[in-house]
């Protein structure tokens, strides 16, 4: 008797209603895009090309899975102190339970591809950071976070400290 009541409670749906439409809205399966302004200082080492700062804008094209797990591929400019790379990437973001404040993991990982040097230019990076989503509307969300780039190539590795601030939207 005790099994099978803990498998009906198990089996229920999770009906959970938010405070407002526009959180509910939110927790939905579907496509999303979030674009956002990054940019950071140099850590370390910062006389060498591409280590002082960065400064871009970036997109990301993707699915919201559950109401937890966000996954899609990015693409934007990066304007560094030498040169402008160009990233093409994957994001995926893990949000924790919130209504209209959700805090969120997010990790982006590609290349920041150098097209005048696509050979020896291109550099693999990777950015994880934590941040938080205000959910203002109906399929509208900001976000704003910060993290720690870190990118390789030509030898060499840099360090940023990462800021993020954009919108996420979502279709209808």
């Amino acid at each position: 008797m005790l099994m099978v009541s803990f498998t009906a409670v198990i089996a229920q749906p999770d009906k959970r209603l938010a405070s407002n439409p526009a959180v509910n809205y939110d927790w939905q399966p579907g496509y999303v895009n979030i674009t956002e302004i990054a940019g950071g200082p140099g850590l370390s080492a910062t006389a060498f090309p591409y280590s002082k700062y960065y400064f871009g804008i970036t997109t990301v094209n993707g699915y919201q899975f559950t109401r937890n797990i966000k996954a899609g591929i990015g693409v934007g400019v990066h304007v560094h102190n030498e040169a402008t790379l160009f990233p093409a990437y994957i994001d995926a973001r893990f949000s924790f339970n919130g209504q209209r404040w959700v805090p969120f993991f997010a990790a982006a990982g590609g290349l920041n591809l150098n097209f005048k040097d696509l050979t020896n230019g291109t550099w693999l990076f990777i950015n994880p950071s934590a941040g938080i989503r205000y959910v203002a509307a109906n399929r509208r969300a900001v976000t704003f976070s910060a993290g720690l780039m870190t990118m390789a190539g030509e030898g060499q590795r840099h360090s940023f400290i990462s800021f993020k601030a954009g919108m996420e939207l979502k279709k209808r």
